[in-house]
């Protein structure tokens, strides 16, 4: 396979090979040749033998987020052999979503006093650690996905201290994680994950799903014949949270996420209402954490997990049904990587 696809590969253009690797989840800048060798490499990657069960984490120390999700099998409804196209290609599969929580690592209160020694890293540690053994790998998943921190945001010549706290929990998540696997406690394999990758990734919503409230960040200017929209990170946010609104409101048929348990449904539940700005009521979900005082008022947090986690197994999807012989002659006799990708905006 890999020496068919080294002579196939070259055939394609620099912008359809980055539109290609963008599919599959891989960078897509660099030069022709470096990305033909980064697609043949994902190429010889072997499946995975396993059943997967994938762990999705949005970083965080008070609003941490993870959600715990499979494939799900093909609806009746929907077509198993559907036609090659560029939208299915960056359609959701559809998952079982088994946990879906945010977790806040230090019960602190505002009234409590400052304690310097509340993130240091030995705290930290006793903080991931806790995570990792009560938490994350109690349902031994195969793929653990770990939101990729950023030291600075936007043009800031500065690190904040908050950066750096978040980005040590980060890699000790992957410390304890990597040597709970060598030692053989686990497994699994721990995959690091860029935001932006996500964000790009999911087509807009439709305009009729998308959050209401509008900030200045979310007008669009025109010149020379382009659309240009200003963007920041709240309208990042708004642009997931619309996404993940578009799947909930899908025909039954069509669903993207299948509740695999009453506290999901609940937790699904309340996400609706607060979309709809409805008031919270008191629901059975308290035995799980996600009680009405418990649930997050800002809502990017599970968002941001959910997406990131989805979005990993259709570049798997994609990679398994492109990146071979088949796959490859289909793409060069169509014009699937000469459509242009509408990302909405630019999470960088």
């Amino acid at each position: 396979m890999p020496s068919t696809l080294d002579a196939l590969l070259p055939k394609f253009k620099a912008t359809q090979l980055k539109q290609l690797a963008f599919l599959c989840g891989a960078k897509n800048s660099g030069r022709k040749d470096e990305i033909v060798e980064r697609l043949l490499t994902l190429a010889q990657l072997p499946p995975s033998k396993k059943k997967l069960l994938i762990l999705s984490i949005d970083m965080g120390i008070r609003n941490l987020g993870y959600s715990l999700l499979s494939p799900a099998a093909t609806s009746p409804g929907r077509k198993k052999s559907a036609p090659l196209t560029g939208e299915a290609l960056r359609s959701p599969p559809r998952i079982n979503l088994h946990a879906w929580r945010r977790r806040e690592l230090f019960d602190v209160s505002p009234d409590d006093p400052i304690d310097p020694d509340q993130y240091s890293p030995t705290s930290l540690a006793s903080a991931a650690d806790r995570l990792i053994r009560q938490d994350l790998l109690h349902s031994k998943p195969t793929h653990v996905l770990i939101e990729r921190q950023r030291w600075r945001s936007g043009s800031a010549s500065g690190i904040f201290e908050w950066t750096v706290r978040v980005n040590t929990l980060e890699a000790m998540l992957h410390a304890s994680l990597r040597t709970l696997r060598e030692l053989g406690h686990w497994d699994g394999e721990i995959i690091s994950i860029a935001p932006p990758s996500i964000t790009r990734f999911w087509p807009a919503p439709p305009e009729d799903v998308v959050p209401k409230k509008r900030s200045r960040a979310s007008k669009v200017t025109e010149g020379e014949g382009k659309l240009r929209k200003a963007t920041n990170p709240m309208q990042s946010k708004k642009h997931k949270i619309g996404v993940l609104t578009g799947w909930l409101k899908k025909e039954p048929k069509d669903q993207v996420i299948l509740p695999a348990n009453s506290n999901v449904e609940g937790a699904v539940e309340l996400f609706r209402q607060k979309l709809n700005g409805a008031r919270e009521s008191r629901s059975r979900t308290a035995e799980d954490g996600l009680a009405q005082k418990a649930w997050p008022r800002k809502l990017d947090d599970l968002t941001d997990c959910l997406l990131q986690g989805v979005a990993w197994l259709k570049w798997e999807e994609n990679k398994a049904l492109l990146l071979n012989e088949k796959g490859i002659t289909e793409l060069l006799d169509s014009d699937i990587l000469d459509e242009e990708i509408d990302t909405s905006l630019d999470d960088v």
